[in-house]
């Protein structure tokens, strides 16, 4: 059999294999990597994102005061303790921006800050009661996790705004698969959904203004190639047996020349 040919069929093995069983380049699995040298950077500035009310949020509003005929009015609300039964005693915003609050009626929240909800309605509560003050709060706040994470699922968290790292951790964090380079962030804003493709190896994140989750987002994590790669592992047995059959009918093919 002529050396020549059977160099390349060599050549044409190792590089299957190569291709096959080929490593995972280290940037697609460290988060925050170092720069170029010379752009090392340790200090970021981010100005956090505060959420506002829209329609369907559900806020809890507490109300306190030191009459004590007002104090047992709202003496459930006092009551409320854990943050399970907050929930039970939150007021949903309709579709025109509006809770119907007792003793008063509605009142507009909408496209208001917590703090900017707290003024208005302890105004709107003022008018019928007196010495009061009023607490509010988001509830219900949820990030949805999906892809190649450890645990996916919806999960619920009790601060207006948590970061990105905070709510992959809820979902346990990569898998072995997880591209760190390519996640997709879903975020609704004035009735439409916006994607927006963030690379957590690179420390600049931590000044982006995506980097705080917001309540209702929705966080992506795409497979790296290698994954699919492992995945036709599964057909192995039959690769192989081609490139073996392959083989043989060569080197029975040039040993006749």
């Amino acid at each position: 059999m002529n050396k020549k040919y059977l160099n390349k069929i060599f050549i044409l093995l190792l590089v299957s294999v190569v291709t096959l069983f080929s490593c995972v380049p280290k940037k697609k699995l460290l988060y925050l990597q170092e720069q170029k040298k010379g752009e090392i950077k340790d200090e970021y500035v981010n100005v956090r994102p505060e959420k506002t009310i829209q329609p369907f949020d559900n806020i809890y509003i507490k109300v306190s005061s030191i009459d004590e005929k007002t104090a047992d009015i709202f003496a459930d609300q006092g009551r409320a303790g854990s943050e399970s039964n907050i929930n039970l005693l939150s007021y949903t915003v309709n579709q025109s921006g509006y809770i119907d609050f007792p003793f008063v009626g509605e009142i507009y929240v909408k496209d208001l800050t917590l703090q900017e909800a707290q003024q208005t309605i302890e105004a709107e509560v003022s008018e019928y009661l007196t010495n009061i003050s009023i607490t509010v709060k988001f509830v219900n706040n949820t990030v949805a996790v999906l892809g190649e994470v450890r645990r996916p699922g919806e999960y619920s968290f009790y601060r207006d705004q948590i970061t990105i790292f905070q709510a992959l951790s809820y979902a346990g964090g990569f898998t072995d698969y997880g591209n760190k380079t390519n996640v997709i962030l879903v975020r609704e804003a004035k009735n439409k959904l916006n994607y927006y493709y963030l690379d957590l190896t690179n420390k600049d994140i931590v000044s982006s203004e995506y980097f705080y989750i917001i309540p209702n987002d929705a966080i992506i994590v795409k497979p790296i190639n290698t994954k699919f790669r492992n995945l036709s592992m599964t057909n192995l047995p039959i690769y192989l047996a081609t490139i073996t059959t392959l083989v043989t009918v060569l080197v029975f093919y040039y040993s006749l020349q």
